[in-house]
């Protein structure tokens, strides 16, 4: 048997060694006059756009806002317009790559509601919505992406975290998000994301995990490449028949696949473009066509030759009844497996690399599809795969679940006896044994022993590492709490990555820090006997947990004191005793923060809060300001963590005005030049609309109306009539100081004689 040598692989279809390779500004600006603004769309067309920071954009919208609540003029619309289509383009480009500022930056809903109608529709808003949840992961060949997705009152919305995603979060669920959406975007948290659906925990299965899954494969190419690389034969002998017998054995005979093939159709799109829509969508149309019935099936998965606009391998809905899965040109019972156990509900199985440790609870490296005895990590070899692991098997229901074969939690030191992981019997299949234990899930090692036996058999192949699997146990580690926790542990981490990374007979591992100590005695084709001491848990210190409220303030004037509650958690293990935390906080230079109490005192598992208030400077800079928070562990200063809000300060420019004649003293039948200058700050305000009064010594009164230009200036005239009445003349001018301020008033007098 030749065994070719890839490198050490971490992707979906590598492994080490395997047989075939498969695949602000501080002032308002000027407001633009006409001209101005006819010169800057010229340069646009003529130049490219230079880009913009989120903090430009949004000082830019503030002041442009501010201006236009001075004088709602058609200019300052235009001009407000242009700043808020140019900030959602930023934010939009910044959705994928950094929710987390997006949440931060967006605009306050007070201030969104000052907007016009046809401006605040170009702002991002706050959201709280319901609907049906997507969860599709992308296979790559090195690589793997999460995607979410949000169907509610009849539109799409992508979801982009800007933290960890919730973990066990399936396609289908009810769930309600909260966040900041912008287009048909939308950024949120994980604590503000909860489902009305019950997820799976340790005494809760994944749904539709047992009997038959009805299952319509889809074979499809497109008008540029019509190639069909499977014949209807093939793709049905792979799914319905290996890919079954797989599930089959698997489960201990409760889950098969069963159904049809479909195809060839030729979609109606071209090959350099890779949109799964529109693939499930022409394919189902198709197939519908063709007479089946797509209500027969709650299984989808569409197969077409291997097109390079699509960068992966499968892509598959994570859950989801009905479900979609996608292959690209790799109709592998391993990619089946994988992409319908995604279908199941099952995320990722993976590995951990510690250095010279074979686990420890920081500083590890997580390889995405390194369990290289597992189908959801990457146990490929011939397009063949290996059982799915225990914890998997756990969530599915085919272990450890009414009458499938046991887990045996392990509470206490003894010798424990195992079956063959492959055995089609009733014996305990797997150890289970707690690691750490915390108010947010518990962390269970998982003792495996496997065999060659039935679809594990590629164990037998001369592969490095495959002989140390027989001859001792695998250990993965996970938490039930957190579906996309499976690691397998190299148990020999001084060995070469990949190659001996079971526990054999002779060896032990120990966890000092949970007082576990896993040492196999005796091992063979019949099963291993483990012997398991468990001398209790030591004090396993942890970095706080930190959260702040409000994460962003409602907009303020500079000087304003705004309060943020900051709530710390103790993520010390139980063994420990209380911690002291330090709060501290990081804010702009010349800023101020009073704590309502700078200690906390927690026990392990326990929360408290304390207040911080915080104030501007008067004169502050209209902008979002970040304010840092963080608390630390008085006696191990190492173990801190941080969180951050934003302080939202939008001050308008106060309005002055002022007026003059160009003489002090007139002759009937003169004209009386009246100059009117309206300031917003220190800075002209353009486009503000001026009335001025101008009384004659007999009470009469004459209205003049204009509008300021680039400089702020509005130029008026005044014609004294031949028989003007001799004595002073009072010329009052007014101009509106915004919102529901009264209006500004200048006023000076001249003469007749």
């Amino acid at each position: 048997m030749k065994i070719a040598l890839t490198g050490v692989g971490k992707g979906l279809w590598h492994r080490p060694f395997r047989l075939t390779a498969l695949c602000s500004v501080a002032c308002w600006i000027l407001l633009f006059t006409v001209l101005q603004l006819s010169l800057v769309a010229t340069a646009a067309q003529a130049a490219p756009q230079q880009q913009v920071s989120l903090d430009e954009v949004n000082a830019q919208l503030l002041a442009a806002l501010h201006a236009y609540q001075q004088d709602a003029s058609a200019i300052a619309l235009q001009q407000l317009q242009s700043v808020a289509t140019q900030r959602q383009q930023v934010l939009q480009a910044l959705m994928a790559s950094d929710p987390g500022t997006v949440l931060a930056s967006a605009l306050p809903d007070d201030l969104r509601n000052a907007m016009p109608e046809s401006v605040r529709n170009l702002v991002e808003q706050h959201v709280r919505l319901e609907g049906e949840l997507e969860v599709t992961i992308e296979d790559g060949r090195n690589y793997s992406r999460l995607h979410y997705g949000l169907l509610a009152a009849g539109k799409r919305l992508e979801l982009h975290f800007a933290d960890n995603p919730p973990t066990n979060l399936l396609t289908g669920m009810i769930v309600q998000v909260e966040g900041v959406q912008v287009g048909e975007a939308l950024a949120t948290s994980s604590s503000t994301t909860t489902s009305s659906t019950t997820a799976s925990t340790s005494s809760s299965i994944l749904p539709n995990t047992f009997g038959a899954q009805r299952t319509l494969v889809i074979l499809v190419n497109f008008q540029d490449l019509t190639t069909q690389p499977w014949t209807v034969q093939t793709a049905q002998s792979v799914v319905f028949s290996t890919a079954s017998n797989f599930w089959l054995e698997n489960s201990f005979q409760q889950t098969w696949l069963t159904g049809d093939v479909a195809g060839w159709y030729t979609l109606p799109i071209s090959s350099s473009t890779c949109n799964i829509s529109s693939i499930q969508t022409y394919a189902q149309q198709a197939a519908q066509n063709a007479g089946y019935v797509l209500s027969n099936y709650n299984r989808f998965l569409y197969a077409f030759p291997q097109i390079s606009a699509c960068g992966w391998s499968g892509y598959s809905y994570i859950g989801g009844n009905p479900s979609s899965s996608w292959i690209n040109g790799s109709l592998y019972q391993q990619v089946v497996n994988h992409e319908l156990g995604h279908a199941l509900g099952l995320y990722h199985s993976h590995s951990l690399g510690c250095g010279s440790a074979v686990y420890a609870t920081s500083g590890c490296t997580q390889y995405e599809y390194g369990d290289y005895y597992e189908t959801m990590g990457n146990s490929n070899v011939n397009g063949d795969s290996m059982h799915y692991n225990t914890f998997q098997k756990e969530r599915l229901g085919w272990l450890n679940y009414s009458t499938q074969p046991p887990i045996t939690s392990v509470s206490s030191s003894g010798s424990y006896t195992l079956a063959p992981y492959e055995t089609q019997d009733g014996n305990p299949k797997a150890l289970k044994i707690l690691q750490s234990s915390s108010s947010s899930g518990n962390t269970y090692y998982y003792v495996e022993s496997r065999q060659a036996i039935g679809f594990d058999s590629i164990l037998s192949y001369s592969v490095p590492g495959y002989s140390e699997v027989l001859n001792g146990v695998v250990v993965h580690i996970a938490s039930p709490s957190n579906a996309n926790s499976s690691d397998l542990l190299d148990m020999n981490p001084a060995a070469t990555w990949g190659y001996a990374m079971a526990l054999d007979v002779g060896q032990s591992y120990t966890d000092s820090t949970a007082g576990v100590t896993i040492t196999p005695t005796a091992v063979s084709s019949l099963g291993a006997t483990v012997q398991v001491t468990m001398n209790g848990p030591a004090c396993t210190l942890a970095n706080p947990g930190v959260s702040v409220s409000p994460t962003q303030s409602q907009a303020v004037t500079a000087g304003t004191p705004v309060n943020f509650t900051v709530s710390v958690k103790d993520n010390d293990s139980s063994a420990c005793s209380s911690s002291g935390f330090n709060l501290g906080a990081t804010l702009p230079s010349g800023w101020g923060g009073v704590w309502s109490s700078s200690v906390l005192t927690l026990s392990p598992g326990g929360s408290a809060s304390a207040t911080l208030q915080v104030t501007s400077p008067s004169g502050t800079a209209n902008g979002f300001y970040n304010v840092g928070v963080s608390a630390t562990k008085a006696a191990a200063s190492s173990y801190t963590a941080s969180a951050s809000a934003t302080y939202v300060i939008s001050t308008p420019q106060t309005v002055s005005i002022s007026v003059s004649t160009n003489q002090t003293i007139y002759s009937a039948g003169q004209t009386v030049k009246v100059t009117v200058t309206v300031l917003s700050g220190s800075s002209p305000d353009a486009g503000a609309s001026v009335t001025v009064g101008v009384t004659a010594p007999n009470g009469r009164t004459t209205t003049l109306t204009g509008t300021t230009g680039s400089t702020g200036v509005a130029s008026l005239n005044y014609k004294l009539g031949k028989r003007a009445a001799a004595g002073t003349y009072q010329v009052q001018a007014s101009t509106s100081a915004g919102g529901n301020s009264p209006s500004v008033v200048a006023s000076t007098t001249f003469t007749v004689q």
